[in-house]
């Protein structure tokens, strides 16, 4: 691989099917990932929500870093944990698979990673975290709720973002209680929501409870994923 190759980054996409959505199963990602991928140089392929996890290696091997994206709600029940609570919207059991299977597969290999929202989720409950299926104020979260957030110092993300609080978007109703094994917490907001969690004996492996992709012209939004790029580069030449 020559010294000038783009990285190539994986992006995992919603599987959307009934109930929760009419007509013909299928896939969704909006662009908004890409374009902040693309807006650092990266070369972006989609991965459908149904991939079985035995099918991962090939793609994996084309990686030089993973995107982890948001979507719906993880099934705890699939889990051995609770039942979904009535505000619940659970992925489909193929797309909760991939993502957790994901997970493991990047870490094994230090694959640079990079967790939004349920993507965070995801990283978290590969750990063993708590996962918060309601947050009391869930409503108020799911509509785009702009909030500082503020990262713990000597981390990853404070690395990139610094430690001053930073405002961000946020869409979501569940959230991650406390960091897993192996996982620190890395920044939170205002109220007291775990908004970031890394893996600090990896290159690369963060995730973040807001949406960055969702306000792309954010310095935060910029250097988030100008770092995660960076860290894919890294990896490629690692590998070469």
């Amino acid at each position: 691989m020559s010294a000038d190759s783009p990285v190539v980054i994986g992006m995992t996409t919603e599987l959307l099917d009934a109930p929760w959505y009419e007509g013909r199963r299928r896939y969704q990602l909006f662009t908004d990932y890409a374009d902040c991928l693309r807006a650092e140089g990266a070369v972006v392929f989609l991965i459908p929500g149904d991939t079985p996890p035995t099918d991962l290696p090939p793609l994996l091997a084309r990686m030089d870093g993973l995107l982890l994206c948001g979507g719906d709600d993880f099934d705890l029940s699939l889990l051995d944990g609770p039942e979904p609570l009535p505000e619940c919207k659970p992925i489909p059991p193929e797309q909760q698979n991939l993502n957790l299977a994901l997970v493991q597969a990047a870490m094994n290999e230090d694959l640079p990673l990079l967790g939004i929202c349920l993507g965070m989720q995801a990283m978290s409950l590969a750990h063993h975290s708590e996962l918060i299926q309601h947050l009391e104020d869930g409503d108020a979260h799911l509509k785009g709720q702009e909030h500082p957030v503020s990262a713990v110092p000597s981390t990853k993300i404070a690395s990139l973002l610094g430690t001053d609080a930073i405002d961000v978007r946020s869409f979501h109703h569940q959230a991650i209680g406390k960091a897993g094994d192996g996982l620190v917490a890395s920044a939170w907001s205002a109220d007291g929501i775990l908004e970031a969690i890394e893996r600090p004996d990896l290159a690369f492996a963060l995730g973040v409870q807001w949406h960055p992709e969702r306000w792309p012209d954010s310095d935060a939004s910029r250097a988030l994923f100008s770092g995660f790029v960076q860290a894919a580069r890294d990896y490629q030449e690692k590998q070469a």
